[in-house]
């Protein structure tokens, strides 16, 4: 019933390019246990004006997401736990276009520079690492969104890495720089790429 009301509303949104229509909706953000240290995908919750549904949702998954840490017999603080912001490093994100096709499927493309987290990072091994894997933490976040609000099989997202750092001498699997319309092939929910990132990235207890 959530979905189907998410949908009603999405196909609002999307009848016009004028329409917008405001709604709590879901999206996901990557976050660090504090005790385990295993990463996990979290959902969150904001208020969406939906123009072009996947787009207005890449705002929450690239923003602070603040959460409450306790402190006992101290003061409470709210901090964020987005893996894919840290302070004033953000990941910057085109909107490119997106597409409705007469079979169903919600089509769209970005472009993420990645350019921050290199100069945060920096260039040694262990630097490299980790703006190669917050890149795949990134892609991740989308496809769980889009996959959230649209459901398997009924998407497909191209994504475009801009100033990604060099993958000589790094460990897991490939970060593609990708592109932003066919030849290129788009992920999906089934794509074999996402699979493989969840599996390296997320851990088997979340």
């Amino acid at each position: 019933m959530k979905q189907l009301l998410a949908s009603a509303l999405l196909f609002t949104a999307t009848a016009s390019v004028q329409a917008t229509v405001s709604e709590y909706t879901e999206f996901f953000i990557p976050y660090e246990r504090t005790q385990s240290g295993y990463v996990c995908l979290d959902e969150q919750l904001m208020e969406a004006e939906f123009g072009i549904p996947l787009a207005s949702l890449m705002e929450g998954i690239f923003s602070e997401t603040k959460t409450l840490h306790q402190v006992l017999g101290g003061t409470s603080t709210y901090q964020n736990i987005n893996l894919l912001v840290n302070g004033t490093t953000t990941i910057p994100y085109i909107y490119n276009f997106d597409r409705y096709t007469s079979s169903g499927v919600f089509e769209y493309s970005f472009t993420l520079d990645m350019a921050a987290f290199n100069t945060l990072n920096g260039a040694t091994v262990a630097g490299r690492q980790k703006t190669k894997n917050t890149a795949k933490l990134a892609l991740i976040a989308m496809l769980k969104t889009a996959e959230a609000i649209h459901g398997a099989g009924n998407f497909r997202v191209w994504v475009k890495f801009n100033n990604l750092p060099s993958q000589t001498g790094l460990s897991g699997s490939l970060v593609h720089s990708g592109g932003v319309d066919w030849p290129t092939w788009p992920y999906t929910a089934s794509s074999s790429i996402y699979s493989t990132y969840r599996a390296e990235m997320l851990a088997a207890g979340c």
